[in-house]
C-alpha cells in the first residue's frame, strides 16, 4: 500500500514494510519519497524482488534486517524486537526529513 500510495497520491512521504507486490509494479513512476524495509529471510519478496525495485528506482531508500516477514509485527512468530525497532527509528527519521 505504501508503493502505491507513493506512485499514485501526491504525498510528503510514504513507508513500507515487507511490500511482497511491490515488484510487480515497480514500473510505475513515484511521486513521494519512499523509505521501504524488508527482512533478509523474507520468503514473500525474494532478494531479486527487491533488486528489481533497487534497479527501477535508486531513489527509494532500502533497509534490509536480518529477519524474515513479519519482523514488525509483535503478535507474530517471526517478531524480531532488534529490527522493529531499527525500521521504527529508520522511519521515524525518515518521516521527520520529509514531512517538517
Amino acid at each position: 500500500m505504501a508503493w502505491l500510495a507513493a506512485s499514485r497520491h501526491k504525498l510528503g512521504a510514504s513507508v513500507g514494510c515487507y511490500g511482497g507486490r511491490i515488484a510487480h509494479d515497480a514500473d510505475e513512476k513515484l511521486r513521494a519519497p519512499l523509505l521501504l524495509h524488508f527482512g533478509r529471510q523474507d520468503e514473500h519478496t525474494p532478494a531479486e524482488q527487491i533488486g528489481r525495485i533497487r534497479t527501477a528506482h535508486p531513489e527509494v531508500e532500502i533497509y534490509l534486517y536480518e529477519a524474515g516477514h513479519g519482523f514488525n509485527r509483535d503478535v507474530d512468530a517471526s517478531y524480531n524486537q532488534e529490527a522493529a525497532l531499527a525500521a521504527c527509528e529508520g522511519s521515524l527519521a525518515f518521516l521527520k526529513l520529509h514531512l517538517t
